[in-house]
């Protein structure tokens, strides 16, 4: 089970009062086997600036904040989550940057393409750098 938890606040710093909605895609067995999952929504509004859920089932899941719908993954976490990261995971990458957009998972601060004799000579490889060897 996970709990995902997320400060919360409007474009101007304030508590926001808007309500999120968990929910599975479709009717399935629970991440442990030991029962069923619906697809009813459970809804939270965050308090005193932080969203908090109870423990959710792990798998994929819809979030509904306000009238808009994201598709999610919930890790199997026994640390409570942020939400945004699993909100970003989903997201499409917009058409006008398909050939450019990469996200970063984390830990990779540049990608360069490298002849295999250049990153050879390399004393000491940058190690946030991702270096893409072609055939």
């Amino acid at each position: 089970m996970t709990v995902i938890s997320e400060p919360v606040e409007n474009i101007g710093g304030a508590d926001d009062k808007t309500v999120f909605a968990f929910s599975s895609i479709l009717l399935r067995e629970s991440d442990d086997g030991t029962g069923l999952v619906t697809t009813t929504p459970v809804s939270i509004r965050a308090t005193d600036g932080v969203l908090t859920t109870p423990d959710l089932d792990p798998g994929a899941a819809v979030v509904r904040i306000g009238a808009k719908a994201y598709q999610i993954t919930i890790p199997d976490s026994d640390t409570p989550i942020r939400l945004w990261p699993l909100i970003e995971a989903g997201l499409p990458v917009p058409p006008v940057e398909e050939a450019a957009a990469v996200r970063n998972g984390g830990g990779v601060a540049r990608i360069q393409a490298i002849e295999l004799n250049d990153y050879t000579a390399i004393p000491t490889p940058d190690p946030d750098t991702l270096f893409v060897v072609p055939e």
